[in-house]
């Protein structure tokens, strides 16, 4: 589903022809907001490009995974991705980004929203996301849009010292 927000941004699904656009923009965020993602640039960046055409097609046409892009006349201001966790009530959100010029105008919640009515439309009541104990801002983020800390925490990443928190919220309070 497209939605249009104030100033021409289009909230919507990833088509399956985007991938280039998809590898460009997680590459991107990656990169320049590096220190907040448990995926490291370095090893994303040598992906062949059948990995990025694969996911990005599952995630375009399947009920399994999704990806959404707000969208201004082209521009990726922000993307999220969602997958139907091991239990099938849950999704994860996952790959929550931004552009820096353009964060302060709402466009991370409508994302938020975008990912928790394909979780609903699926059949799942429950969001549940990784957050980098580091990212203040986005912990702000989630906690404003109706996730809570299950008291549950991870490491980051192989080879990091960072811990990040476990978040969860039903699509009901992330709808409302």
């Amino acid at each position: 589903m497209e939605r249009p927000l104030a100033g021409e941004i289009t909230i919507r699904r990833v088509r399956a022809d985007e991938w280039r656009h998809w590898r460009a923009t997680r590459l991107r965020m990656l990169r320049d907001d590096a220190h907040f993602f448990s995926t490291r640039y370095d090893d994303m960046v040598r992906e062949p490009d059948d990995t990025w055409r694969e996911w990005v097609a599952e995630a375009a046409d399947g009920d399994q995974k999704a990806l959404f892009v707000a969208d201004e006349d082209g521009r990726w201001l922000g993307v999220v991705g969602g997958f139907v966790r091991v239990d099938p009530q849950e999704a994860q959100l996952i790959s929550m980004w931004v552009d820096r010029a353009a964060r302060g105008r709402g466009i991370a919640r409508d994302l938020i929203r975008e990912l928790a009515a394909w979780t609903k439309a699926r059949g799942s009541s429950r969001v549940v996301l990784f957050v980098q104990e580091a990212n203040r801002p986005a912990q702000e983020l989630y906690l404003r849009a109706g996730f809570r800390p299950t008291g549950d925490r991870m490491p980051a990443s192989a080879g990091r010292s960072a811990f990040k928190q476990i978040l969860a919220a039903s699509v009901d309070e992330l709808l409302a």
